[in-house]
């Protein structure tokens, strides 16, 4: 909510300043006389005052997706931001790359206005129940992007549009290859969002898994090797930002049919962060014994433990031309298959991988989370040998270290239907879209 400083002091609590990520001077054109102010981009608020640090500014704007910034282009360059106060845009000028700047500052964390001037729709690319993907190119410089249009169906439809916001906030959290990148949101109405993402010209994996399936092929194990590595260091940066996928599945994981190490999750919408207690949720035939066996009143605290199994899953179905460790006709055949959790390892085993390729994958199908590796460990398995000899970074390049503890080895203990959809007890259906390869949908809500 934008507000007056001077409507709101005596229950505001002060601006710290001390946090600004953003500063720069800009200009107020008015009829007689300009009148210049000082913007502040905070972690929490844009501040435009008239003074540097002002406590008391004339203009305060929350940072959340329900409030909007305006923005006048020419030329293809950005040359003053708006806000709306009392009925009214008003616009405030600064250099482009001020104003580029500021953008970047505040994209994700705000809604834009007047995504025509800025974007212009290709083609539609995917559809789902409450949203859908177009192909869209830039204006100034024609680059391609996707833009997942969001709608929510009734003005009171607030958990899908929680879901949606959750999502734009853990996308918007990380900037690694291996994970969908996320770059503006846009308020086309008040309960429509237009969220522009990076454009991805490959397939879902499960296309290329249904593609192994119909042609009896199976893959090599060094290129089964490099899509596991790759998916594996993106989770071991996912799970050390404290996030948990909770519906890692193939038709989650874009894969470039050229370079199989250029793969990438792309669907968030289930993710938490920092959450202890959460329901049951996920896709039937993926989740972990922990999370498929819990009550429908039950509330507890799992780990990112539950996200290697879902991977393992995944990694069984790339060794075993297609085939899924919990068959079934149905959903409730899968999910029940899934309760139990009985594997056939021999599915796996007579297409003569190596040794260390199918302990690995029993490491990250253990029934029992305390007996699963994690993705750290699965990393420095010797599966992958010398591979992974050096600490990665994060996104902003600090050093990541990550908690290891001994790799264990679990006791080793006909169709999958892999278009049915993720699902959670709190009854939100969830469709992710951000692909062409999108299939009717089969959803089972049953325990």
């Amino acid at each position: 909510m934008l507000q007056s400083t001077g409507e709101t002091s005596q229950t505001q609590p002060s601006i710290n300043y001390a946090t600004v990520k953003y500063s720069f001077k800009c200009v107020r054109r008015h009829l007689f006389k300009d009148k210049v102010y000082y913007v502040h981009a905070l972690p929490n608020m844009i501040t435009i005052g008239e003074h540097i640090n002002d406590p008391n500014p004339k203009y305060k704007l929350e940072l959340n997706l329900k409030n909007i910034v305006y923005w006048k282009q020419e030329h293809g360059q950005n040359r003053a931001f708006g806000i709306k106060y009392k009925k009214n845009v008003k616009y405030f000028e600064a250099t482009s790359e001020q104003l580029q700047k500021f953008r970047q500052e505040i994209s994700c964390l705000i809604g834009f206005h007047s995504l025509d001037d800025h974007y212009k729709i290709d083609e539609l690319i995917g559809k789902g129940s409450f949203s859908s993907v177009y192909k869209i190119f830039r204006q100034h410089d024609k680059k391609v992007f996707a833009m997942k249009y969001v709608s929510s169906k009734q003005k009171n439809d607030k958990e899908n549009m929680q879901l949606v916001e959750n999502e734009i906030g853990i996308l918007h959290s990380f900037n690694h290859d291996s994970i969908l990148k996320i770059y503006e949101v846009y308020r086309v109405e008040e309960y429509h969002y237009g969220i522009i993402v990076e454009y991805l010209d490959g397939i879902a994996l499960s296309t290329l898994i249904e593609q192994l399936k119909k042609n009896q092929c199976v893959l090599k194990e060094s290129d089964i090797k490099t899509i596991l590595q790759s998916l594996l260091i993106a989770l071991a940066v996912i799970h050390q930002e404290q996030v948990i996928h909770r519906d890692i599945k193939p038709q989650n994981i874009m894969i470039s049919q050229q370079h199989y190490n250029s793969v990438k999750f792309i669907d968030f919408g289930l993710s938490i962060k920092n959450q202890l207690q959460y329901n049951r949720c996920g896709t039937p035939g993926y989740m972990a014994p922990e999370i498929v066996n819990m009550r429908k009143d039950q509330q507890k605290a799992w780990t990112s433990l539950c996200d290697i199994f879902s991977l393992g899953v995944v990694f069984f179905k790339l060794l075993s031309k297609g085939i899924s460790c919990f068959q079934g006709q149905t959903s409730d055949q899968v999910l029940a298959n899934n309760k139990k959790c009985q594997i056939d390892w021999s599915i796996v085993q007579q297409h003569n991988y190596s040794k260390n390729c199918i302990q690995l994958l029993k490491a990250m199908l253990a029934k029992d989370p305390e007996e699963r590796i994690t993705a750290y460990q699965a990393l420095q398995h010797p599966f992958f040998g010398d591979a992974f000899s050096t600490i990665y970074t994060d996104y902003v390049g600090h050093s990541i270290s990550l908690k290891s503890k001994q790799i264990l080895n679990p006791t080793l203990e006909k169709h999958n239907l892999d278009s049915q959809e993720s699902v959670e007890e709190t009854c939100v259906q969830k469709q992710q879209v951000y692909n062409r390869d999108i299939r009717p949908s089969i959803i089972s809500r049953k325990s």
